[in-house]
């Protein structure tokens, strides 16, 4: 019985150490809604955004899978700066980083040669998946 409940003691602290170290990505998902999305004049672009959730960025069913939008934004954003507790306790530093980068993001061009921003504004989604 002590070992199953030291097994049990165990899991439990894995479980809760994995759950800290996801909470990094809403922090993208968050910050792109407020700062795109929510002052998107553009309906289709809106719609389409809130259907395509994360698959702004990636595609398929792994987040591991990013389409060439999710690959420019990875570059300008490494996950391990935006853990949970430095969102909270660094908000006005990690806003401005994110500002920064996002206008970087979107004036980066995609494959076919426009840029993410243009994309946006003409209503599609800016991250296409490489055949």
């Amino acid at each position: 019985m002590k070992k199953f409940a030291v097994v049990l003691a165990i899991a439990a602290v894995a479980f809760i150490g994995t759950a800290e170290k996801a909470q990094a990505i809403p922090a993208f998902a968050k910050a792109f809604t407020e700062r795109v999305i929510n002052t998107s004049k553009n309906a289709d672009f809106v719609a389409a955004a809130k259907e395509a959730k994360c698959n702004v960025c990636h595609f398929g069913t792994s987040k591991k899978n990013k389409n060439d939008f999710g690959k420019a934004y990875a570059k300008h954003f490494k996950k391990a700066n935006y853990s949970s507790t430095r969102v909270r306790e660094e908000a006005a530093a990690v806003k401005k980083e994110f500002d920064e980068g996002l206008k970087k993001v979107l004036a980066e061009k995609n494959p076919a040669g426009k840029t993410y921003q243009s994309l946006i504004e003409g209503g599609s989604l800016p991250g296409t998946v490489e055949k």
